[in-house]
């Protein structure tokens, strides 16, 4: 009878023995559903939803960005943005330049964005064009696509826009058509400057009347 409580008192004790290295081996042991060595070709980077992108000069807000969707690529040098929302550009007495887009990409080495699909406002003026670039340094802006600007009665065709949304003036030129009211214009550039709400438009003019 004590040879058997002996027995039964050495089983326990191997028992207990083994129950610590296996406790021991479950809680070490790898998650197996995280993968620790990632295969190589696998395209990494950072995605942001709902968010909103700004670029700044020191403590001065210079644009901004809202898109449903963020991409940083892996190798840092650009950002890609979707489903935008709108695209501001700040000025000092608190207006903007509105831009919307149905894509863009920041050039983070260059500092330019590069948009495509854009519906722009400009001092209440509408501007549509294919695609647009914005030198965020340099404060350029400018489009070699076929485009339109409309405002108050005047409606213009252009095949080029260079600008400043600093200085907040914009040269339209390349097949230049202006129609207001009943007038058609054609000249070489049409100068639209914002801050003033004013344009000119230079370089053999000519002028048709519709009566």
């Amino acid at each position: 009878m004590i040879t058997g409580k002996k027995n039964w008192r050495l089983l326990i004790m191997l028992l207990g023995g083994l129950t610590v290295p296996v406790l021991l081996y479950f809680s070490w042991r790898p998650d197996p559903t995280l993968d620790l060595h990632p295969r190589s070709g696998t395209v990494q980077g950072v995605t942001l939803l709902n968010s909103r992108y700004e670029g700044w000069e020191g403590a001065r807000r210079i644009w901004s960005l809202e898109a449903a969707e963020i991409f940083r690529s892996p190798n840092g040098e650009t950002v890609n943005f979707r489903g935008i929302e709108n695209i501001r550009i700040y000025h000092d007495d608190d207006r903007s330049l509105i831009i919307n887009a149905e894509t863009a990409r920041l050039d983070l080495k260059q500092n330019v964005l590069i948009l495509t699909g854009v519906r722009g406002e400009i001092n209440d003026g509408r501007l549509q064009t294919v695609g647009m670039k914005l030198d965020l340094d340099r404060k350029q802006i400018k489009s070699s696509y076929p485009l339109s600007f409309t405002k108050q009665g005047l409606a213009l065709q252009a095949n080029q826009l260079e600008g400043n949304f600093e200085t907040e003036e914009y040269l339209f030129s390349g097949d230049l058509e202006v129609v207001q009211g009943k007038q058609r214009s054609r000249g070489q550039v049409f100068t639209y400057y914002a801050k003033e709400d004013r344009f000119e438009l230079t370089g053999n003019v000519e002028v048709e009347l519709e009566l």
